[in-house]
């Protein structure tokens, strides 16, 4: 297993990371399919010889990163025996990552009973749980828990994962407020087959944190290739923020620009690579589908688009993306020449730091975002961003009467005389 960088932690004292970090952008993200396809694919043609973590690995990668086209028809069947295998055989979070990688086969399954946890109606929002809230640790105890951690990760580091997460509790008891122990305990638990649930918890609690911090290691979760057996799993989802996007641009040419935009920002999100196309059919505005555990992120993605009227809808059909943005907007002639009234998310650098700030709210506090999707879907229109127009304009309206006022005011307190 790859060796990390130093990550600091909240208490300002730098150790070595969780283990196998490999970020994903770009080129270097899309060789993880094409680097351990011939090795994924024997694992696919014998799946009742290889071991379930090797199979998800490679379920992982081919669902996030394999060129369809590249495929031959014989590898294409030993990749189907394998992930029906996993469908049929595995656990839960096994299964939902087969699920997904049939799809790109084009291979519809039904729905099993065991994985309707998996598949998220059951995780479309946060169980009632009392928020993580533990004290500040004090200065005997924050060192005690840096040289606990150091040694946890050492034997996560040689896979002793059982080993080393016990020394990450330990830690953890004695710096319950650690966003570097929090993370690397997920780590060590993703990585053990019966100890999921408690990766979920931990990952939980680093979110109640709300700390920059907090929200930046559930980021770097999305890449981190310890949690690919998570990464199937809606709670994962929900708590970290990883997507799988579809964008779909339905206005041609001008479109071009804002389909542009809208992967630049999803770049600087963070999110995995998004997958583009086309759609025959145009329309007047965007529309955002989405997964229920997608919810929070379809929130912060209506706020970005920089479209006054952006639909949003359930997903109801099966498909392996867990938000779709369908980009639209109304064309008028300016000129002689066609013009969109929009071009999508602003890309400037000021506004792309607001951007990652307000993602970082959302990880921490989201049941607001959920709440407002909620809503939106129960109105006839589904539109999210007219009742934002709407408050904009009261605020508008608030801030001249404060003007107003306070001009009055700045006659000599006349106000207070009458």
């Amino acid at each position: 297993m790859a060796k990390r960088s130093d990550m600091r932690s909240a208490t300002g004292w730098a150790v070595l990371a969780c283990l196998a970090l490999v970020a994903w952008p770009g080129s270097a993200r899309a060789d993880a399919w094409s680097e351990r396809s011939s090795s994924c694919i024997k694992a696919f043609g014998t799946p009742d010889k290889s071991d379930e973590k090797t199979l998800m690995m490679c379920a992982d990668a081919f669902c996030s990163d394999a060129r369809m086209f590249a495929i031959s028809s014989g590898d294409k069947s030993a990749i189907e025996k394998g992930l029906r295998f996993m469908y049929d055989k595995g656990s839960d979070p096994a299964a939902a990552l087969a699920r997904e990688g049939l799809v790109r086969l084009d291979v519809i399954v039904a729905p099993r009973a065991a994985t309707a946890t998996a598949q998220g109606t059951a995780s479309a929002e946060p169980a009632a749980r009392k928020r993580y809230d533990p004290p500040e640790a004090n200065a005997a105890n924050r060192k005690a828990a840096e040289a606990l951690a150091k040694a946890g990760v050492k034997l996560l580091s040689k896979q002793k994962y059982p080993a080393g997460t016990a020394q990450l509790e330990k830690a953890l008891a004695k710096d319950p407020r650690s966003e570097f122990v929090l993370y690397n305990l997920a780590c060590g638990e993703a990585n053990m087959d019966d100890r999921h649930k408690d990766c979920l918890e931990h990952l939980q609690d680093l979110a109640d944190l709300d700390t920059d911090q907090s929200a930046e290691r559930l980021i770097m979760a999305r890449k981190d290739k310890d949690f690919a057996p998570m990464r199937g799993e809606p709670d994962f989802k929900r708590i970290t923020g990883y997507l799988r996007i579809q964008v779909i641009n339905t206005i041609g040419k001008n479109g071009e620009p804002a389909m542009e935009n809208i992967q630049k920002l999803l770049e600087k999100l963070e999110q995995p690579k998004a997958d583009v196309g086309a759609a025959d059919k145009s329309q007047e505005n965007p529309t955002i589908l989405f997964k229920p555990h997608a919810k929070a992120q379809t929130s912060l993605l209506a706020d970005l688009l920089n479209h006054p009227r952006v639909r949003i809808d359930p997903i109801d059909f099966d498909t392996k993306y867990d938000l779709i943005i369908r980009w639209g907007a109304k064309i008028t002639m300016v000129d002689g020449k066609p013009k969109a009234e929009s071009v999508g998310p602003e890309t400037a650098d000021e506004a792309v730091q607001k951007a990652r700030h307000k993602q970082n709210q959302v990880l921490a506090q989201p049941e607001q975002a959920i709440n407002k999707v909620n809503k939106v879907v129960n109105t006839p229109e589904r539109t999210y961003n007219e009742g934002q127009a709407m408050e904009k304009r009261v605020e508008g309206t608030v801030k001249k009467a404060e003007g107003a006022l306070k001009g009055i005011e700045a006659l000599g307190g006349k106000v207070k005389g009458l």
